[in-house]
């Protein structure tokens, strides 16, 4: 339970947090019959599954890691570290930036070193991104909801299976789980949901987006991902600016200053 403890804390009353739990456990009940199934899109899915496990081993392990912070409560320093190591599973098992979009300048390959570290630098930013939107009933999930939605659409046009599959998945599930997450939420996404949801969709845009054009690979992650990364970039930058630790946690995020002004 989440119990509102700190001023911190827009709900007043107790509230069970293990929303990632059912998250993860709504996609894999949507994937687990689609091996049992036999057609074109199954036969390219069968293909594609190290790039399948690459995804779903390392989010599966930030949402294990989720579900003990929301039970036992866990550092900052720990979570980087289990974020860390989460990234550099997805690059062993075959994720990688490959090349960076800019614009007028088009598209440059990557040395495999550097790719490997901004994967992993992506995967770590986003999954935080998410956690710290979390902060009011149906946000994460809604801003979740939207990017995989984005993400939807573009991999329809450009044609990763994959990543169609995997973002119908977690479309389904996020929009089952906002009926009880919407304000007043019975239930809240927890760490398990956020970390969990903010990996796979860091991942799924690294697997799906690399064949892009420049302007859609650059205009993809400012969609997708703009108010998540936007409300901790700043939440950094106003922290260190008033000497306050960075990861700690407060009332100023965007979410909060828009509820105070009603």
């Amino acid at each position: 339970m989440d119990v509102p403890r700190d001023g911190r804390r827009v709900h007043r009353l107790s509230v069970p947090h293990l929303g990632g739990v059912a998250i993860f456990a709504a996609m894999l009940c949507a994937r687990v019959p689609l091996p049992f199934i036999h057609n074109l899109l199954t036969q390219t899915l069968l293909a594609d599954r190290s790039k399948l496990l690459a995804i779903l081993v390392p989010a599966t392990l930030m949402l294990l890691f989720g579900v003990y912070d929301d039970l036992r409560g866990t550092n900052a320093r720990l979570k980087f570290l289990v974020q860390g190591l989460a990234g550099v599973l997805f690059c062993v098992m075959g994720g990688r930036i490959v090349a960076l979009s800019l614009p007028l300048v088009g598209s440059i390959e990557l040395h495999p070193v550097l790719g490997y570290a901004l994967t992993i630098l992506w995967t770590i930013g986003i999954t935080n991104a998410f956690n710290l939107i979390d902060g009011i009933d149906g946000l994460a999930a809604g801003a979740s909801l939207f990017a995989a939605l984005v993400m939807l659409v573009v991999s329809l046009i450009l044609g990763p299976p994959l990543v169609t599959v995997m973002t119908v998945a977690l479309c389904g599930s996020l929009i089952g789980f906002l009926r009880y997450n919407f304000n007043p939420a019975s239930i809240f996404l927890g760490d398990s949901g956020a970390l969990f949801i903010g990996f796979t969709l860091a991942a799924l845009s690294v697997q799906g987006m690399q064949k892009a054009s420049t302007a859609v690979a650059v205009a993809i992650p400012l969609l997708a991902f703009g108010l998540p990364v936007f409300d901790t970039g700043f939440s950094m930058v106003r922290r260190f600016i008033s000497g306050r630790p960075i990861f700690d946690g407060d009332r100023e995020h965007v979410h909060h200053m828009l509820l105070a002004r009603g």
